[in-house]
């Protein structure tokens, strides 16, 4: 079993998640950042669950894939791993308190919180590699309901079958939104052979050209 864990937050992706351009940043903003990132190390607690079924005939344990990104990804696969992440509802308190009193902190916390989240996706998957070298097996890259043309709302479908409302505490609202915010949801497939792993980025997206994050000056990979 693979617990949830989180190393250090990665400097440079929270500077992605704030806008930079590779601006300046002033000793000042340096400052800030390293202690909102210290603060929100402070009070994320990670959690996660996932789920090794079985992939057979474009379906996971009966459960349909749609979406030809997806579909690709599973293609060569024996087993998928569906997987559910948060770093808790007690960041989302300590983000609100600070979106009253300072909104700049709230703003590198919130950053900060993001990239939390996503480390703790990217250990699980480092561990999860490790374990099936021991069988042989490969991992492809983690795909997310939202990338590409895999429909957003796969998330409610990925929760209720991992029942993530009681096991960790992530709830789906009506418009596929998860609660608290800093959680994902993601699919990895499981193959006899070594897998390439997809190339993260926006010019490798089929929404390239019409993508809402894009226009925000991030990526889905990274949101």
């Amino acid at each position: 079993m693979i617990e949830a864990r989180i190393s250090d937050l990665n400097y440079n992706e929270i500077l992605m998640y704030l806008g930079h351009r590779g601006q300046d940043v002033t000793p000042d903003v340096q400052r800030q950042i390293q202690i909102c990132m210290e603060e929100v190390k402070r009070y994320v607690v990670p959690r996660l669950v996932y789920s090794r079924l079985p992939v057979r005939d474009g379906m996971i344990s009966g459960f349909p894939i749609k979406g030809n990104d997806i579909r690709e990804v599973l293609l060569p696969c024996c087993e998928a791993v569906l997987l559910a992440v948060t770093v808790g509802a007690r960041i989302e308190r300590v983000l609100m308190r600070h979106e009253v009193t300072n909104m700049a902190d709230a703003v590198i916390m919130d950053a900060c919180a993001s990239v939390a989240v996503e480390n703790v996706c990217d250990d699980f998957e480092a561990d999860l590699r490790e374990q099936l070298k021991n069988e042989n097996l490969y991992l492809t890259s983690r795909f997310s309901p939202g990338y590409g043309d895999f429909p957003i709302d796969t998330q409610m479908k990925l929760c209720e079958i991992l029942n993530t409302s009681r096991r960790i505490g992530l709830m789906v609202t009506d418009r596929y939104l998860m609660v608290p915010r800093k959680s994902v949801t993601a699919v990895l497939g499981i193959s006899v052979e070594p897998q390439e792993l997809r190339k993260c980025g926006c010019e490798t997206c089929g929404m390239f050209l019409n993508c809402a994050y894009r226009k925000r000056g991030v990526s889905c990979e990274r949101s």
